[in-house]
Order: structure tokens, then C-alpha cells, then sequence
């Protein structure tokens, strides 16, 4: 059957990488804050890490543009994830793109603001470099796994919606991963800080919901499985815990 295209979507790893270079050039010179700090050779590591991730993942789906769609079997699909199969919601996909920008805004924002006006570009850095490095991971992951997307599955999805360079990226969930990357990075950098008790829990319940909400409206648009959102949260987080950790100070 023949798939009409809906155009390219913008991938978020385009906006990290590009906002990681920026703020790593700008950021690096200057002198460091209290809690954490930048090294040249550190962050071209980590930045040379998602750059080598997302190339591995561009060369790997030009390698899958002529290989056929993965076999659609609900009877291979785990209890958890069945629910998605009947899910499909153009609004909800929608508000999940919506959902990425602000709290990458969000994040940024408050981030900045914490700095007290020392060195601003810092935690831009690190919160890019995480975002950057998950949304590499992801890219990679994908198109080694190639798992059909729920809407694949669903009668009432029409033909229109498909997209043949999309339809079998649905292992992890990008989004999710990449939100959630984004906000334990920020909330890290807050716990680190001098802060109150009371912003400190308020980051890091943001941190938490945020990326869940995230998981649900990608699943209710019919993008991704439950456990897709689940591992995407799982990685996500972790590399949002990890990066600002290599960052510390001994201070």
C-alpha cells in the first residue's frame, strides 16, 4: 500500500545541537560558578558523543529508507501496550510538540534565573548537552530497533497519516526522552544551588510530571507504546541525572 507523506517533521535534536554549540562557545571562556563548571575538553567529549550518536542514527535510516515495514502482529504485542492500538489524536500530537517547546523554555528559564545573573550561559550548556546526548541515544536506538508505531495498528487510522520514514520509529519515545533529559538536567542543577528547600521540591515535582505528561499525550496520539514512553522516561532521566553530575565542582 502506498503511504502519502505528511513533509518532515522537525526533529527536537536539531534545536539541541544547535543550541549546545552555541552556548559552548560562548560559555566555556568565561569563569566558572560555585556548583559546577565547564572544561573545553569535557564538553567536547560530551557534545562530540551526541554528535556521533545522531550521525550513526542518520547513516543507519539511510540504510532503512528500501527496507520493507516491520511485520504488524498484535498477537507479538505485550498486554501493556495494546491500549495504544486504539489510541489516535491529532490534538494530542500536537500538544506534545507544543508540551516540548515550553518546557524546554521552562527548564532554560529557570535554570538562567538560578544562576543569580553568575555566568547564565553555564547551565544552558549543560541542559543542551543533555538534551542533545538523549536525543542522539534516541536517534540511534530507533533506527536499530524499527518498531511499527501504534497508529500501524489501528483501522481507523487513515492512510494519510502514515509516513514511510516515520512509521517505525516508535522504540523509545523521543519526546519523552528528550523532556525528561531536559528537566532532571535542570532540577539537578537546582538541588546544587542555593536555592530554597521550597524551589528545590518545586523543580524536581516539575521534573517528574512533566516528561509523564509527556508519555501520556504521546501515547493518546497514537505516536508511541506504553513502554515506549517508559523506557524513554527511564533514559531520559538518567542521562538528566548523569551530565550535571560530571559537571560538579568539589565546592
Amino acid at each position: 500500500m502506498v503511504r502519502p507523506s505528511q513533509g518532515n517533521r522537525t526533529r527536537p535534536g536539531v534545536l539541541l545541537r544547535a543550541l549546545c554549540l552555541c552556548a559552548i562557545g560562548l560559555a566555556v571562556p568565561a569563569q566558572s560558578q560555585t556548583h559546577h563548571d565547564l572544561r573545553l575538553g569535557r564538553e567536547a567529549a560530551f557534545t562530540g558523543a551526541g554528535l556521533v550518536l545522531h550521525g550513526v542514527g542518520l547513516l543507519k535510516h539511510e540504510q532503512n529508507r528500501s527496507r520493507p515495514l516491520p511485520a504488524i502482529d498484535h498477537g507479538r504485542l505485550p498486554s501493556i501496550d495494546r491500549v495504544a492500538t486504539r489510541q489516535w489524536s491529532t490534538s494530542a500530537d500536537r500538544a506534545s510538540d507544543l508540551l516540548f517547546g515550553v518546557a524546554t523554555v521552562a527548564s532554560l528559564s529557570v535554570a538562567i534565573v538560578n544562576q543569580q545573573g553568575e555566568q547564565p550561559l553555564l547551565p544552558v550548556v549543560i541542559i543542551a548537552e543533555s538534551g542533545m546526548f538523549a536525543a542522539g541515544l534516541t536517534h540511534t536506538v530507533k533506527e536499530f530497533v524499527r518498531r511499527p508505531r501504534p497508529y500501524l495498528y489501528n483501522a481507523a487510522v487513515p492512510a494519510s497519516a502514515y509516513h514511510p520514514g516515520d512509521d517505525a520509529l516508535s522504540f523509545w519515545s523521543g519526546h519523552t526522552a528528550n523532556v525528561a533529559a531536559i528537566t532532571f538536567s535542570t532540577a539537578m542543577l537546582v538541588q546544587r544551588s542555593e536555592a530554597s528547600p521550597g524551589s528545590k521540591r518545586a523543580t524536581w515535582i516539575g521534573a517528574a510530571l512533566t516528561p509523564a505528561a509527556m508519555g501520556y499525550l504521546r501515547v493518546r496520539a497514537g505516536r508511541h507504546f506504553p513502554t515506549d514512553v517508559l523506557t524513554g522516561y527511564l533514559v531520559g532521566a538518567a542521562v538528566g541525572l548523569a551530565i550535571p553530575y560530571f559537571h560538579r565542582t568539589s565546592k
